[in-house]
């Protein structure tokens, strides 16, 4: 039901998407889908927690250990290669996310949720990096996390509406910029 729900979400919009839909496409009824998730609202949250878990299961196989500058760009590879290889539940994903600024989305709390555990990782991975020396210790660890997960989610905005703007070039002057601009100052 997951998978039949992220491409009528992509093709339809969330609007467009009914329970309904969903049943018949997975090759079930409606009332089957509403037993298992009791409102659109509760599978709303249902696919954005299940494509956002896959989203951090990718992320830590990329990162896998790294720390620092190393381990933010392999987030932003992680983030090119699920764009390239993942399209349908990423375009999913972040409609929900975008969606969820509506003060009535019900799933609101789900996308704050992942939102600060992104924040958490971030930060903690630019605090090693200044535990190394390797990132400058001037640098607030939350507040670069910040900036780095604003422009993940900007990219993506633009993504979503302009599929054809150079995300492989974006992607790899994203690596060099974090690189340039967390990098310490070597020692003389």
């Amino acid at each position: 039901m997951t998978e039949a729900a992220v491409g009528l979400i992509v093709e339809r919009g969330i609007a467009g998407t009914t329970l309904a839909s969903i049943g018949e496409r997975s090759g079930y009824s409606r009332g089957l889908v509403t037993h298992r998730f009791g409102s659109k609202a509760g599978l709303l949250a249902h696919v954005h927690d299940s494509v956002a878990a896959q989203w951090l299961e990718h992320v830590e196989r990329w990162v896998d250990g790294a720390s620092g500058i190393a381990a933010l760009q392999r987030v932003a590879d992680a983030l090119y290669d699920f764009i390239v290889h993942e399209p349908e539940e990423l375009r999913a994903m972040y409609l929900l996310r975008y969606a969820s600024i509506d003060p009535s989305a019900e799933y609101r709390a789900n996308v704050a949720k992942l939102n600060a555990a992104h924040i958490r990782a971030l930060s903690g991975w630019i605090e090693e990096g200044q535990a190394q020396g390797e990132i400058a210790a001037q640098i607030d660890p939350r507040l670069a996390a910040e900036l780095f997960a604003s422009v993940v989610d900007g990219l993506l905005y633009r993504w979503l509406v302009s599929p054809e703007i150079p995300i492989e070039a974006l992607h790899q002057l994203l690596r060099e910029h974090l690189e340039s601009s967390l990098q310490a100052e070597a020692e003389a």
